[in-house]
């Protein structure tokens, strides 16, 4: 059984409409996906009609995007802010999850507009020209545009040699661009996950710029939080950050989970169904779907 359980499409910043992500999930070999776009289940509905219509199995899901303060460390590093990403998955309570949603999405639209604002005074482009091409390529919807939409536009305009380098110039977290999103904090996202029925997975434990101590204390946090599983890195990381997951995961005894974090076009080195292999004495979060016994 092939599983991918953590993808994206043009409902949040991926580049395929709900349909397609299928159909390319399908084409890849895929039995069990998982949409799982930022903040939203608008694509869900018709994800599941192309998913019946090629007998994959599709997973409900989504990817909160949560607050979260770590302690520890020393003197100024003593403590940070950081929005973590938790994914929602086979949860059943289609609407508290939506109206819970809802209010983040409205603060995703004035988000987009925040940092395009700053963008437009940095670089010296007109606003209203600049928000007009972020728009369209999040299809027109302002709910939908993040970050990777606007990288997208800057490396388009020429303004960087790449849509990474938007983010480490302008984009990422504290850079000059930067506009935090309302989020709800990491326990009020694991809750709500439980709340409609679903299991709660840490999303790419090692891709929040964290020192191997802090991304050891996030796992353990995660779980002490009522977590449920964590998402094994990606295949290109090195060897021993996988090792330093897999023995959190242990210690913790959590489920591991496993995706692509596919966006399409705009990150193309994140192809469908390229996911890790568990160790053999890891669980898969699936094994606990409710859709799936």
């Amino acid at each position: 059984m092939k599983i991918d359980l953590h993808c994206h499409s043009t409902c949040s910043d991926g580049t395929y409409a709900p349909a397609e992500v299928v159909q390319r999930a399908h084409n890849a070999g895929i039995n069990v996906l998982a949409l799982t776009d930022h903040d939203t289940l608008m694509g869900i509905d018709e994800a599941r009609v192309a998913a019946e219509a090629c007998d994959i199995q599709l997973i409900n899901g989504v990817e909160i995007s949560c607050e979260h303060t770590l302690s520890g460390g020393y003197g100024k590093n003593k403590s940070t802010n950081k929005i973590i990403h938790v994914l929602g998955l086979d949860f059943t309570d289609f609407e508290k999850m939506h109206a819970t949603l809802q209010q983040l999405q409205d603060s995703r639209a004035t988000r987009g507009q925040r940092i395009t604002e700053k963008l437009s005074e940095l670089l010296t482009i007109d606003y209203d020209e600049l928000w007009q091409a972020v728009l369209d390529k999040a299809g027109g919807n302002p709910q939908a545009v993040g970050r990777a939409h606007i990288g997208q536009v800057l490396f388009e305009r020429g303004e960087v040699k790449t849509v990474q380098k938007a983010f480490d110039k302008y984009l990422a977290d504290n850079k000059p661009a930067y506009v935090a999103i309302e989020a709800l904090t990491m326990q009020h996202g694991i809750e709500l996950i439980h709340a409609c029925g679903g299991k709660a997975v840490l999303a790419h434990p090692t891709r929040y710029q964290l020192s191997a101590t802090r991304v050891r204390k996030l796992i353990e946090e995660f779980a002490q939080l009522g977590g449920d599983a964590c998402e094994l890195p990606a295949n290109s990381e090195p060897v021993s950050t996988r090792r330093m997951v897999d023995r959190s995961i242990a210690e913790h005894q959590l489920a591991a989970s496993i995706g692509s974090d596919f966006h399409g076009s705009n990150m193309p080195w994140r192809r469908l169904g390229d996911v890790p292999n568990l160790n053999p004495e890891q669980q898969g979060i699936w094994q606990s779907f409710a859709i799936l016994a």
